[in-house]
């Protein structure tokens, strides 16, 4: 039976990826859940039902660590690290390490790890879920008929009801404050706006341009050079608000509040949906004739996909012979992964124009 340890399960999407693996695993799985606090670690572990064990796990203190993780088969990583500790002590043990980061900055550090991970043997994923994640995949798939790729979008249209959990709202406002390259020019993020077509929508909706760390990873390994990250929220009011802090610098100071003052502000209505929406669209040439093809996922919840894509994925990874730090487009392609997943509410549609 796999050994699966969860780093970083009490939060939001630590809860969601250990309800996920428990299931695409049918429950043959020993899940072993850590925290660096005794009792929320228990909690959980209790709360699974599935004979889950708890182990305390300090990511600070790296002895504590190297002890935790030993004769696991796989490790998920949940939570922020500054430097890849996690990753070199699983490459050191043989053991598959899948995390769920979406910045580049620690991506490049794991990267300085590659060497290391394929002597050993070893696969490291990162950037598992839904944006990054699930993005790459379905930007692979778009990309796969054409001769030549002139321009790929990706917009994420999100809602201001997701269950995102403190973490995942101040990453994405990390994401939204960043400045942008476009033709050429720096420009600030969540500035340039176009307008995009998603599943279960009448109109096109405006979404705006931001900077992403997948882009970095997809002009590397698809050679690709013009492809552009767009978001909005489903609520243009919002959207508006969001804009406003970003000028006048308030995104700043929001990371600077503590996780209960932004409890507070941030309270998602149990009753309301919070399907998200993603859609690549790729311009080209296919057989000397310029096409648009568009590739677009609706789902019932972007932090919840995440958790699916994550468990499903490293089911995936753990039947494969993976060394190296890989990315979830180089494991599985959309349609196996989704297909894995096997969640009627996700929908993704295909055509051209």
């Amino acid at each position: 039976m796999r050994k699966i340890m969860v780093i970083g399960a009490s939060g939001v999407l630590g809860k969601l990826i250990c309800i996920e693996l428990l299931r695409v695993f049918d429950n043959k799985i020993k899940l072993i859940v850590t925290d660096y606090k005794n009792e929320r670690g228990k909690k959980l572990a209790n709360s699974l039902n599935n004979d889950v064990e708890f182990k305390y796990l300090d990511v600070n203190k790296v002895e504590n660590v190297k002890q935790v993780i030993k004769n696991i088969d796989i490790v998920v990583v949940v939570l922020k690290q500054k430097n890849p500790t996690i990753q070199e002590i699983c490459i050191n043990n043989k053991i598959l390490c899948v995390d769920v980061t979406p910045f580049y900055d620690f991506v490049e550090k794991v990267n300085i790890l590659n060497q290391s991970a394929e002597n050993n043997d070893t696969g490291t994923i990162v950037m598992s879920g839904f944006f990054p994640g699930l993005s790459g995949l379905m930007v692979k798939k778009a990309v796969s008929n054409f001769d030549e790729v002139i321009e790929i979008n990706v917009g994420l249209l999100q809602n201001t009801n997701a269950k995102a959990g403190i973490t995942g709202i101040l990453d994405m406002l990390k994401i939204i404050s960043q400045q942008v390259s476009f033709e050429n020019k720096i420009i600030p993020g969540f500035t340039k706006k176009r307008k995009m077509y998603f599943v279960n929508h009448l109109k096109e909706k405006e979404v705006r341009l931001i900077h992403h760390s997948e882009k970095i990873v997809l002009k590397n390994q698809l050679t690709v050079n013009s492809i552009n990250y767009w978001t909005s929220w489903n609520v243009n009011a919002f959207n508006k608000l969001v804009s406003f802090l970003r000028q006048i610098g308030f995104i700043e100071v929001v990371h600077k509040l503590n996780n209960k003052v932004l409890s507070q502000i941030v309270k998602p209505k149990p009753n309301k949906n919070e399907n998200a929406f993603l859609t690549v669209e790729v311009k080209g040439t296919i057989d000397n004739k310029e096409k648009v093809k568009i590739v677009s996922l609706s789902t019932f919840s972007d932090y919840h996909t995440t958790a699916m894509v994550t468990a499903s994925l490293t089911k995936i990874a753990q039947q494969k012979k993976l060394k190296g730090v890989i990315y979830p487009f180089e494991v599985v392609n959309l349609d196996d992964l989704l297909s894995e997943i096997n969640c009627i509410n996700i929908i993704i549609e295909e055509f051209e124009k």
